[in-house]
């Protein structure tokens, strides 16, 4: 009969892969805190080296037992089983280790590779422990009931968790009526207004002539978590006047108890010039967010390459303090393309990272230099991103700023040959109508029909379908109202509809008919899954 260590070393090794799959699930939920998600990385860590450590002692304790016993003629059925199972878990071992390290991106893969791994382990433990056990048992005794109870228990949690998905519906349907699929419970508007909280502007800090931080306190009892990158919508009070504006997060997110933004001073921009000007330490502003899906994930990016222009830096910058603050190893290029050189944001931020972080590499180009200027010069060019990027097939790119500077940013990498899906841009919003413009007197205000809340409304000139679906009680959760987070992104089922902004929708969200409402406008009677 085995010896209690073996079994307990197979119990632990089941453990092992059975933690390191729950680790790995609770690591990659959205919602989860920066540092907590940290610190399950570096236990997944653990317990992997841990699993394959144990797995080779094992192993090697598996041979010399065949070593010493002999092997002659035909080897039973259940020991090739377990020959094969250990054969075909090494390799996949070896596959997962080697996309943890170079392809973090293949979330899904790793899931499969751990489930699968986990799968193999039990399997392979179990044939020789449930085995043994049962055939030294003698029929009714404690081994037997122990082992006949534990394969029952495990097949009524696996039926109680079936049935529990289940949701059956006894509600007759008509046959003339076309039934109405169930859709996700939305946020409500008390619900949403637990996502905006009250902040108090703590510190100004004059960047440049025309750029300054703002460092703004967030209340104790609203804990920001935020991913460096991400932005907030501000609702700003302005000469009496609501505004709304969205501003990128240039602090790291690290720190919960403060957030700060780093305006640019616009001509004509009354929000920007209101908190270049006229901001003053103590002013109040209501926010909500986080949003966007322009952010950096040490789980999914093994290294990074920044391209920014003019104050397209500040979520750049949030990334860097992020990987500062945790002490990542993860090598990061910071292309940075300005006018001259007092038109450099966080120039003294950027030194100080730059001597601390040992895989930091940084330049900076000025289309506009004056005579005293050494560095380089003129517009992004392939050539200034080859010399800084030999390896261009492993990182992630990150693009922000004006939108002719990353169309222009985005071409040179597709010459380059770097994969599109590799490539991130943070748009802020740049206008692009999917439909020619017209006045609103021009388009006709015709019938909406909301068809999952079974409500037809009357649609008025120039009003977005948000706004409408909010005066008729259909529920639409929202965020920005900007077109840019994406919250409140909707399919179209029939009509047409003007989008002001469609910077909120990812390329799959735009090819199956989706449309934002909160900047968009119906042309004629539409139908809109909400």
């Amino acid at each position: 009969m085995l010896n209690i260590s073996a079994i307990l070393a197979g119990v632990a090794f089941v453990m092992l892969a059975a933690t390191n799959v729950v680790v790995m699930l609770e690591a990659s939920q959205p919602s989860r805190e920066v540092a907590v998600r940290t610190r399950l990385i570096a236990v997944h860590r653990t317990v992997g080296y841990l699993f394959v450590s144990l797995l080779c002692i094992m192993a090697y304790s598996m041979s010399q037992r065949l070593a010493g016993v002999g092997v002659t003629g035909h080897l039973p059925t259940h020991l090739v089983l377990h020959i094969l199972l250990v054969l075909v878990l090494v390799p996949l071992l070896l596959l997962k280790i080697l996309i943890a390290r170079r392809y973090k991106q293949s979330h899904s893969l790793l899931k499969a590779l751990g489930v699968a791994i986990f799968v193999i382990s039990f399997v392979l433990v179990s044939i020789p422990v449930f085995s043994e056990l049962l055939r030294s048992a003698h029929p009714g005794s404690l081994w037997l009931k122990l082992a006949t109870g534990l394969i029952v228990a495990v097949c009524l949690l696996q039926g109680a968790l079936v049935f529990k998905k289940r949701h059956p519906h006894s509600s007759a349907v008509s046959s003339r009526t076309p039934e109405i699929p169930a859709l996700p419970t939305p946020l409500t508007n008390s619900e949403h207004a637990k996502g905006t909280m009250n902040l108090l502007l703590a510190r100004i800090e004059q960047e440049t002539h025309d750029t300054r931080t703002l460092r703004f306190q967030v209340p104790k009892e609203r804990r920001l978590a935020a991913k460096p990158g991400q932005f907030l919508t501000f609702q700003w009070t302005i000469d009496g006047q609501r505004v709304t504006r969205s501003y990128t997060i240039s602090s790291s997110p690290t720190h919960a108890n403060y957030v700060e933004i780093t305006p640019k001073r616009i001509d004509n921009g009354c929000v920007s010039v209101f908190l270049n000007e006229r901001a003053k330490p103590g002013l109040r502003v209501e926010a909500s967010g986080p949003y966007g899906r322009f952010y950096f994930d040490e789980t999914l990016h093994k290294s990074i390459v920044l391209i920014a222009a003019g104050s397209g830096i500040t979520p750049m910058i949030s990334m860097l303090r992020y990987i500062d603050d945790l002490k990542l190893a993860t090598p990061v290029t910071l292309l940075y393309c300005v006018r001259t050189a007092a038109d450099i944001v966080f120039q003294n931020e950027i030194a100080r990272l730059r001597a601390s972080l040992l895989n930091f590499k940084y330049d900076v180009c000025l289309s506009r230099p004056d005579p005293a200027w050494n560095g380089r010069s003129g517009r992004l060019t392939a050539e200034f991103v080859t010399q800084h990027v030999i390896d261009l097939n492993s990182p992630t790119f990150f693009l922000c700023g004006p939108k002719g500077f990353m169309e222009n940013a985005r071409q040179i990498l597709s010459t380059l040959g770097v994969n599109q899906e590799r490539i991130l841009q943070e748009s802020f919003g740049e206008i692009k109508p999917t439909t020619e413009s017209r006045p609103p007197e021009a388009r006709s205000a015709g019938m909406i029909v909301f068809l999952h809340s079974a409500k037809v409304c009357q649609a008025s000139a120039g009003g977005t379908l948000l706004d409408l679906a909010e005066r008729n009680g259909v529920q639409i959760p929202y965020g920005c109202r900007q077109g840019l987070c994406g919250t409140c992104a909707t399919r179209v089922i029939s009509g047409t509809v003007q989008m002001e902004v469609e910077a909120g929708l990812t390329a799959d969200q735009k090819n199956t008919g989706y449309v934002l409402p909160c900047v968009s406008k119906a042309e004629g009677t539409v139908v809109v899954a909400a």
